[in-house]
């Protein structure tokens, strides 16, 4: 068994506290459109919200608008928002700018007018009902139409994007939600590959700075498929992006990839989030908590029982709740021990400190390299500017 030490230097123990279910940190829920869509129904919305609510702890959840041209009609989303509000779940927004995530993760095409107009009337009705809101990771663009290529003109694609999508992001989304309501706050949530952000539109320079905050993608998965991401990522990312725009990186976010690998992997990543002293995690999403099935042959690794951090067989015991004793049957269940495990003691661990390092804006070469640092017990701090104080 292979066995992976995490080096974290940590200084003062921090006095933040917080008023939810945990001692240092919120955890959230991100819902697709899909799922809210589906919340019109309240006997669909109480089942599913119980399958969640008796294995896992939740202070907040984030109900998207839009994802692949679906759009929750007003009524929905307004019922929706009133049935966790009612059970003292804070409710926040969420935007996923996809024409097709089926199709290659087809994008909107932001020179185009017709799309243009419908990023903004998405923008405007999400700012109609939530104060604040977060883009998933695809405001980005991979279009290559007419109109694109027309624009783009002697410029690199790399050129072109980055300067066409900070103007989406202050015209079309930006703008226009705060006209609607002045006091939005509108989150960008960056995902896990940021070696390769330009080539696509994201852009780290300007994006931190025009939104209101950031969020980061600490899902690492399963490292030996395509993005070959190394599992310190969920830690580094965090520390990263923070230092891109201190003090406005309000969270991590993990989804269930990586759990084939047992349910250690997913465990791994949220714990690593929260070394990283991320206020906030977001679980992606409402759909897979409900319905990734706990499964002992997939889940359960072969060193279970030598007392691991993560206890398989201590997670499916059965739970207490105010609607009796729960029987763990899903993703939920195991996020909830660990998130339980950690908030016995991450609150007395002060601000993470490492080896700074120098990556500059829209720099390639060498991808991740300082993840593979960190894996073998480096702790690592990197920035997008070089000081001479950064020694």
């Amino acid at each position: 068994m292979k066995r992976t030490c995490y080096v974290f230097l940590l200084l003062s123990v921090s006095a933040v506290s917080f008023a939810g279910n945990y001692k240092s940190f919120k955890v959230s829920v991100y819902t697709r459109a899909y799922e809210v869509e589906k919340m019109k129904d309240l006997h669909w919305l109480d089942f599913t919200w119980a399958i969640i609510s008796d294995q896992l702890k939740v202070d907040k959840i984030y109900l998207e608008t839009h994802r692949d041209l679906l759009i929750v009609p007003d009524a929905t989303l307004e019922q929706a928002k009133k049935f966790f509000l009612d059970r003292g779940i804070e409710v926040g927004g969420g935007i996923t700018y996809t024409i097709n995530e089926a199709n290659s993760f087809e994008t909107f095409c932001y020179s185009d007018p017709e799309h243009r107009k419908m990023v903004r009337e998405i923008a405007e009705h999400t700012a109609k009902h939530f104060d604040d809101f977060i883009l998933d990771d695809f405001f980005f663009t991979s279009c290559k139409s007419d109109i694109e290529i027309k624009a783009k003109g002697a410029q690199s694609w790399t050129e072109y994007r980055t300067k066409l999508m900070t103007e989406a992001a202050q015209e079309l989304v930006i703008k226009p939600a705060k006209k609607i309501n002045p006091k939005v706050k509108i989150i960008i949530k960056y995902p896990n590959w940021y070696d390769h952000f330009q080539g696509l539109g994201f852009n780290l320079n300007t994006g931190p700075q025009i939104f209101d905050a950031v969020w980061s993608g600490t899902e690492t998965r399963d490292p030996a498929t395509a993005q070959h991401l190394q599992n310190y990522l969920s830690y580094n990312i965090i520390r990263y992006f923070d230092n891109l725009r201190p003090g406005h990186n309000l969270g991590g976010w993990v989804d269930a990839g990586g759990s084939n690998l047992g349910m250690d992997r997913y465990a791994e990543q949220l714990w690593l989030t929260m070394f990283a002293k991320a206020p906030e995690i977001a679980l992606f999403a409402y759909n897979q908590l409900i319905g990734v099935a706990l499964s002992p042959e997939m889940h359960r690794t072969p060193w279970q029982g030598q007392g691991t951090s993560f206890d398989y067989d201590e997670m499916m015991k059965p739970v207490q709740t105010a609607h009796g004793e729960v029987v763990p049957t899903t993703l939920a269940r195991v996020a909830g021990v660990t998130f339980d495990k950690i908030d016995g003691f991450v609150h007395k661990l002060g601000k993470p400190v490492g080896i700074k390092s120098y990556k500059p804006f829209h720099s390639l070469g060498d991808d991740f390299l300082q993840n593979y640092f960190g894996m073998i017990g480096l702790p690592m701090d990197m920035y997008p500017n070089f000081q001479p104080t950064n020694r």
